[in-house]
């Protein structure tokens, strides 16, 4: 066999704008806002529930926790908001991650085949760039 199909890991690159970060920021807040209602929901449970169950200790003791959860996400989103507006312009921050196809050959350069990227800019592709360290 010369040759073998296999997916390689593509690593996706943004180059932060102004618009990607607004856009990033306006996620972020959406994202606050859910977890902001869940814990206002949690606490009207609980509440609820005290009046009306012998078990509300354990009960309590739940919704607390859930509400702690919710409450340290949304901590950490505040942070990645504040990480956001540090970012300057020009820069280049991973997104993500995808798959893609490639065809091995005998003797290709496996640094060159797997180190792969993929740099976005305003929703376009500006750029591919393969043998990356």
């Amino acid at each position: 066999m010369q040759s073998i199909t296999i997916t390689r890991p593509v690593t996706v690159k943004v180059k932060v704008t102004d618009g990607y970060k607004k856009r990033m920021v306006s996620e972020l807040h959406k994202s606050i806002q859910i977890l902001e209602s869940e814990i206002r929901h949690l606490e009207i449970q609980m509440k609820k529930f005290k009046s009306s169950n012998e078990n509300y200790k354990q009960v309590e003791q739940h919704i607390k926790n859930e509400i702690n959860i919710r409450m340290q996400r949304k901590q950490d989103l505040l942070q990645k908001i504040k990480a956001i507006g540090q970012l300057k312009n020009g820069t280049e921050v991973v997104h993500g991650r995808v798959e893609s196809l490639v065809e091995l050959k005998v003797g290709d350069d496996w640094n060159k085949v797997m180190n792969v990227e993929i740099v976005v800019e305003s929703g376009k592709v500006i750029e591919i760039r393969s043998g990356v360290l």
